[in-house]
C-alpha cells in the first residue's frame, strides 16, 4: 500500500513548479489523487526573461527586483530555461584560471620532450619555469 502511494507522489512530484495533490474518496471507498500545479512564474515572466537573451548575475538582479522574486530563484529559472551564463571564474589575483596540465603542456612544446608526471609539481613553480624558458 505505501510502496504505490509513494510512487503516486513521485509521479506528482516530478514537475518543477508547485503541486497541490488532492486525496478524494468516493462513497465506494476509492482513493482518486488529483494534482494541481501553482505556477511560480506568469508566462509573461518567463517571455520576458527569453526577450532578455542570455541572463546574467547582473540581469537576474534585476529580474528579481521587478519580479518581487529572489535572486536564486531567477537564476534557477533561466537555468532551467538554457538561457543563463555564468560568470567565468577567475583566479584570487584576478586572473584567468589555468590549469597545471596546460602549463605543463606549455614547458613541453617549449623543451620539445614529454614531460609526464610534471602536473604533480607545485603551480607557483610550474609558472616560474615556464616564464624562465619563454623568455
Amino acid at each position: 500500500m505505501f510502496r504505490s502511494i509513494s510512487t503516486l507522489l513521485k509521479k506528482f512530484l516530478t514537475d518543477s513548479s508547485k503541486v497541490v495533490i488532492s486525496n478524494h474518496q468516493d462513497t465506494e471507498g476509492n482513493c482518486e489523487m488529483t494534482k494541481e500545479v501553482v505556477k511560480n512564474y506568469t508566462e509573461a515572466q518567463e517571455a520576458e526573461l527569453i526577450a532578455a537573451g542570455v541572463i546574467d548575475n547582473a540581469k537576474a538582479l534585476e529580474f528579481a527586483a521587478k519580479f518581487g522574486k529572489d535572486v536564486r530563484s531567477v537564476r534557477a529559472k533561466a537555468v532551467r530555461m538554457g538561457i543563463y551564463k555564468a560568470a567565468e571564474k577567475v583566479s584570487k589575483t584576478g586572473g584567468k584560471i589555468e590549469s597545471k596540465e596546460a602549463i605543463v603542456a606549455d614547458i613541453a612544446a617549449i623543451v620539445g620532450k614529454n614531460l609526464d608526471g610534471l602536473e604533480k609539481a607545485p603551480k607557483l613553480v610550474l609558472q616560474t619555469l615556464r616564464s624562465k624558458l619563454s623568455a
